[in-house]
């Protein structure tokens, strides 16, 4: 099947041009937040991948028949499945992991200095 059949996008071409620069600009951030950990690169370069699916249609296709990415699609609908009190118990869960993490590894930071 060819992707150009299967995802035809038609938008100005101004539009495009402003989502790609936002594609950049993600991508930028992104690359960003895989070295530091203070941001969430993981997340930007998701945003930057759907916003280019929005534009390509070469690279729609190729994303929709990404393993790893239907995977992803997969545990975000999951998720939308849940009540709206159980997603902000799990977002609690979540942030508080996150801070005993850091805490944990500011501890064997600070040991390593002494």
């Amino acid at each position: 099947m060819n992707y150009s059949d299967e995802h035809e996008h038609h938008m100005p071409l101004y539009l495009k041009a402003i989502i790609l620069a936002v594609v950049g600009l993600f991508l930028i951030i992104g690359v960003i937040g895989l070295i530091l950990p203070i941001i969430p690169g993981i997340l930007f370069l998701a945003l930057a991948a759907l916003l280019l699916a929005k534009v390509s249609s070469r690279f729609a296709y190729y994303l929709n028949n990404n393993a790893t990415w239907n995977r992803f699609k997969r545990y975000f609908r999951s998720v939308g499945l849940l009540s709206i009190a159980q997603q902000i118990k799990l977002s609690f869960l979540i942030v508080a992991r996150s801070v005993v993490n850091a805490v944990e590894a500011g501890i064997d930071f600070l040991r390593q200095k002494n």
